[in-house]
């Protein structure tokens, strides 16, 4: 992501320009934090607690990322999980849910975000010396009240519950477990992913004093090990929602604007659903190549301005559509989470970097994708392939 400066924050490609080294990478490094996680009895006493409790239960393999998910965003943000967190969260959430109802709202709510972002929510205090109940709820209070980790969150306050009703000890321990294993993934991570998000505190440096303010300061200022938490998560979620991807009787691929090649006024694409149609009007552009390309695999392509938008306010079917979203490292694991709730069956391709002009860079980047991994996950999913 090219700041001011023209840094990338992450990069995906090697010397051959391809991110297939990345995906080889990123799916042996899964395979490690999977074993480590599992190795824990509380992530299968949590699905037992949910087969009992909630009436979709999920593979286990996502209660492993959320429990990590737990110590990642403890060790990273406690310090500023102050004891008026869930208050901030709970007035500041209120607010968020009123943000796309019109242009006005949308901009009263992001002065907000901005002035919370720069001044109550940045505010640190000598971290404690261990994760509590308590401790954990005032965390959830600050995501929430960031208006940054909305599908997080909420998947977190289930473990809450869970671990409310455990003896104290039991649950203190699942904590600090949770709490030691993010430190052995971010010290690994780093071995492991480091290659790709080196300019990370770089773009964090040089763009301080622009994002004070700005709505999306906390999002543009996230660590480096949120990097590689949302690209394991991102590996985790495609293997977990394959086989129901694959089955779904329609496939759609949501793509980020910053894919063009034209600016907004040039580009010729039509307004559909949530999102545009692409006309083809420029044929070296790259949501020309991937409409194409999914045409051919029988799947439709949808061009998505915000990913607070790309899906819609009705929950669709549950199984009927499947998806791939092309996105940012950061917007990972909560678009993931996002489409289940909607009832989509999500799989991800991740941008090779980011660059548009909402966050990331002031004329905005034309950013782009692994072509083949992008038709290997069409191709597959196509009605013919299971005949």
């Amino acid at each position: 992501m090219r700041g001011n400066n023209g840094e990338l924050t992450y990069s995906l490609t090697g010397e051959d320009g391809g991110a297939g080294q990345y995906y080889r990478d990123v799916a042996l490094f899964t395979d490690e934090v999977l074993m480590k996680l599992h190795e824990d009895p509380s992530i299968a006493k949590f699905g037992r607690y949910i087969a009992l409790r909630k009436p979709e239960a999920w593979n286990p393999d996502i209660y492993a990322l959320e429990w990590l998910m737990i110590g990642v965003l403890w060790n990273v943000y406690n310090t500023r999980a102050t004891a008026g967190s869930v208050s901030a969260g709970r007035l500041l959430s209120s607010l968020y849910r009123h943000r796309n109802r019109s242009r006005g709202a949308r901009r009263a709510v992001d002065w907000l975000k901005g002035i919370a972002g720069t001044t109550v929510l940045a505010r640190r205090h000598q971290a404690a010396e261990r994760v509590q109940l308590q401790s954990l709820a005032r965390l959830l209070g600050w995501l929430t009240a960031s208006g940054e980790f909305e599908q997080e969150t909420g998947r977190l306050k289930i473990w809450l519950d869970f671990l409310r009703g455990l003896p104290g000890k039991e649950s203190a321990g699942i904590l600090h477990r949770a709490v030691q294993k993010a430190t052995w993934f971010e010290r690994c991570s780093l071995e492991c992913l480091g290659s790709y998000t080196s300019q990370v505190e770089t773009y964090i440096e040089n763009n301080h004093q622009r994002l004070r303010w700005q709505e999306n300061r906390i999002f543009c200022s996230r660590e480096r090990v949120e990097y590689h938490l949302n690209m394991v998560g991102a590996e985790i979620m495609n293997r977990v929602f394959h086989d129901g991807f694959q089955a779904a009787s329609e496939k759609i691929v949501f793509l980020p604007i910053c894919m063009r090649n034209k600016s907004a006024e040039a580009c010729r694409a039509v307004p559909e659903g949530p999102g545009y149609v692409c006309r083809r009007c420029s044929k070296t552009c790259r949501v020309h190549a991937v409409t194409a390309m999914a045409e051919a695999c029988d799947s439709k392509v949808l061009m998505i301005p915000h990913a607070s938008t790309a899906f819609g306010k009705e929950r669709i079917p549950e199984g009927k559509v499947g998806i791939v979203g092309i996105a940012c490292v950061l917007n990972l694991i909560s678009g993931g989470y996002k489409a289940r709730e909607m009832g989509y069956l999500p799989q991800c391709v991740l941008l090779h970097y980011s660059g548009c002009v909402m966050h990331w860079h002031p004329e905005g980047i034309e950013t782009c994708i692994d072509m083949d991994r992008l038709q290997v996950m069409l191709e597959q999913g196509k009605p013919s392939s299971k005949t």
